[in-house]
């Protein structure tokens, strides 16, 4: 999260704060602006934006502001007044090492789930609030997947286990007390592993997730209060509450977390060079030649690939990765679990026995033509479908890794897609289940490439699911007005930027070749011309 930063500094006086903010600039490479709605539209909701805690800096009550319109950013508020003071605060901040001044505060919370994701910020959805009595969202919303762990964020004294009797909103929870008048709220539990009176340490294990009392969905609701913050005026909340954020330690990567040590199984370390094969059937003759020029370390294939596909591709290169997605029509037609697994069965049978084991179960479920509306309604009834098949095929090859599909990225289209991240959510269990995740990543544009809503999809699948190998087994840039030069540019820089991710398995970028449509994409045409886009990648340097 904090690798996205943007400074916002006064219009008055604009160039002497640019020079008050050098040092720290060149460190930790932050953006400026002074506009506050450029720096809300920077990567959110990714990243953090610093700003001045000065009445006349920006002409409004920024951090209001920002609270009503982009909800979910973090919030780094610097109590400066001058170009001096702040020149102090940061450069003071680059001598520590210490990017967001966190460890010049007296408390602290650690990060308590296992999960990098702030699923509902504090303050948000004043207008469901109000009928609590409240001025928003009292609290953080953490993503923590049933019976996940969830941890103390700070050294404390566990004075209530609320066993979820009579209604409670909060369901089961557990509350601790800390110093200096502090008390955190960990609520929505699925059973609590601590005892009233019990001491326990930052980052000590406190109880297991899940979505009791007032809530959908298995997530960790936390709250943190200050005694006395009401009645003095530090808060509009009753009852002492106060925004967690500012004390919040966010994790930089799974590393940090407070569970285990995250590490994800993959054998290559790295991410390997991948390209989708043909579109829309086995690789043909002409294909190898620009895989092997491309100097490609993973391929793609379709299911209905023969075996030979894959001893030429290990002949290029036998250290090749393959991947292979699970392949059969789905437009205008209920296809149930035993249909699918009877259709790619044999197919699969013959890529197994030449020593294929990853296995992507179908392709974009959550469009129309691929089964949503006619095979599922929506994502639990995928999960359904994808566990069934998962559990059927697994019976024959016990070695096979299925992957959770790669879907369709964005919002709904009203009767051809649903909204990728309601689906994703409503198909949460398949997802865990898998044994990896893929993802796809499209973009248009240079700057369109580095948006969390563009090439960087990816991310949010890492914040979701840091304990999963993720393939991004789709990307591309499709846009005609885009030179195949200029894709095959993006498409080194796009790969060089995620080859030492961990966690990240392999990219492949869509696609090969096909036998109609893809004209923009394809780096082989049916003519033999070959894109400028093979020709980079096979340049590329590393």
């Amino acid at each position: 999260m904090a690798k996205y930063q943007i400074i916002i500094l006064p219009k008055l006086d604009y160039y002497n704060w640019v020079a008050a903010t050098k040092e720290y600039v060149l460190r930790y490479h932050a953006n400026l602006t002074s506009d506050l709605d450029v720096a809300g539209r920077h990567m959110y909701p990714n990243q953090v934006i610093t700003l001045l805690d000065a009445p006349q800096a920006y002409g409004r009550n920024a951090v209001s502001w920002f609270r009503k319109n982009y909800p979910e950013v973090r919030l780094d508020v610097i109590e400066a007044l001058t170009p001096a003071e702040l020149e102090n605060t940061l450069s003071a901040r680059v001598s520590s090492d210490d990017r967001y001044g966190s460890s010049g505060k007296s408390f602290r919370l650690l990060w308590p789930t296992d999960y990098p994701k702030v699923n509902q910020s504090f303050g948000v959805n004043q207008h469901f609030y109000r009928r609590w009595g409240l001025p928003g969202h009292e609290g953080l919303d953490i993503r923590a997947p049933m019976r996940s762990g969830v941890y103390a964020c700070a050294a404390g004294t566990v004075y209530r286990v609320h066993d979820g009797s009579g209604s409670h909103p909060y369901g089961i929870h557990v509350r601790l007390r800390h110093q200096d008048g502090y008390r955190t709220i960990y609520a929505h539990l699925h059973r609590a592993l601590v005892a009233v009176g019990q001491h326990v340490k930052a980052g000590e294990q406190i109880g297991l997730a899940n979505s009791t009392g007032n809530s959908t969905g298995s997530h960790l609701h936390l709250t943190l209060k200050k005694e006395g913050a009401s009645a003095a005026g530090m808060t509009n909340y009753p009852s002492d509450i106060i925004d967690p954020t500012p004390f919040l330690q966010f994790p930089e990567d799974e590393t940090e977390l407070p569970g285990k040590s995250i590490t994800v199984e993959w054998k290559h370390d790295m991410c390997l060079v991948g390209v989708h094969g043909r579109a829309d059937g086995p690789l043909l003759e002409p294909d190898f030649p620009v895989i092997k020029d491309a100097r490609m370390e993973a391929v793609k294939l379709l299911s209905n690939a023969p075996p030979d596909n894959v001893k030429r591709l290990l002949r290029i290169n036998s250290d090749m990765f393959l991947l292979v997605r699970l392949f059969a029509g789905f437009r205008d037609r209920k296809v149930s679990s035993a249909d699918f697994v009877s259709w790619v069965q044999a197919d699969m049978h013959q890529l197994y026995e030449q020593g294929v084991r990853y296995f992507e179960v179908h392709n974009e479920p959550n469009l129309q033509i691929e089964g949503w509306h006619h095979s599922w309604q929506d994502g639990h009834q995928f999960t359904d479908w994808f566990l069934e098949v998962v559990e059927r095929l697994k019976a024959n090859y016990p070695e096979a890794l299925f992957g959770y599909p790669g879907l369709s990225p964005g919002h709904e289209i009203p009767g051809q897609r649903m909204d990728s991240w309601v689906f994703l959510q409503q198909s949460e269990i398949a997802a865990l289940e898998s044994d990896w995740m893929g993802c796809h990543c499209y973009w248009i544009s240079d700057a369109d490439m580095m948006q969390p809503t563009g090439g960087l999809v990816y991310e949010e699948f890492r914040r979701r699911y840091p304990e999963k190998l993720l393939f991004v087994t789709e990307f591309s840039n499709p846009y005609s007005e885009v030179s195949a030069r200029d894709k095959g540019q993006q498409y080194v820089d796009y790969y060089r930027r995620l080859r030492n991710i961990k966690g990240i398995g392999a990219a492949f970028s869509f696609v090969l070749s096909a036998s109609s449509n893809f004209p923009h994409e394809v780096w082989r045409r049916e003519d033999g011309h070959i894109s400028d886009i093979a020709q980079l990648v096979g340049n590329r340097n590393f």
